[in-house]
């Protein structure tokens, strides 16, 4: 079932706190509830999957440590973000944001916090989105279904805890992949 959740426009140029240039033409935007990961539809997304799951072994989540970027599917690596987990208040920073993000939005957001985010809508929905993975302690699975310059897509998003210390989320991890 998919929900509405937001409207997000801005007309504001490009800099540290917008995060995508499409929304500064807005775009509409519904988010898919509770999917299953055995729903994932992208072939890459699954096999990212399954080796979050051999690396996590029967612990909550493995380490950023535990991952080498050579045995990654090489289809993910451009669609990966790797976003700290930063406490009092909680928030949320990226430390590697892929290519693929990069064209898709723009500019590179490494370093940039969710908080600075302008769109308040859009700033909550992603912060939500984190702070589930902290809560749960599991990985999600998403489909956000947009409008871009009146054409349909949807977007695939897997969230996928990182724990450094076996007990905290510290970092999240994130791959997302266009839909046909």
């Amino acid at each position: 079932m998919i929900e509405p959740v937001h409207r997000v426009v801005s007309n504001s140029g490009l800099h540290r706190g917008q995060f995508c240039p499409m929304i500064r033409r807005g775009y509409d935007f519904q988010h898919s509830a509770g999917l299953s990961l055995e729903d994932a539809r992208d072939d890459a997304t699954r096999l990212f999957l399954d080796l979050w799951k051999r690396k996590s072994g029967d612990r909550f989540a493995p380490s950023r440590d535990e991952f080498d970027w050579l045995e990654m599917p090489m289809a993910v690596v451009p669609r990966i973000m790797i976003v700290d987990v930063l406490t009092s208040p909680l928030d949320f920073q990226y430390r590697y944001f892929g290519t693929w993000h990069v064209e898709c939005h723009g500019r590179d957001m490494t370093g940039v916090r969710v908080s600075e985010y302008e769109e308040e809508d859009y700033r909550d929905f992603v912060h939500a989105g984190y702070a589930k993975i902290i809560e749960a302690r599991r990985p999600t699975l998403s489909v956000v279904s947009m409008i871009l310059n009146d054409l349909p897509y949807q977007c695939e998003i897997l969230r996928l805890p990182l724990s450094s210390d076996g007990r905290t989320v510290d970092m999240i991890m994130v791959v997302e992949s266009l839909l046909g």
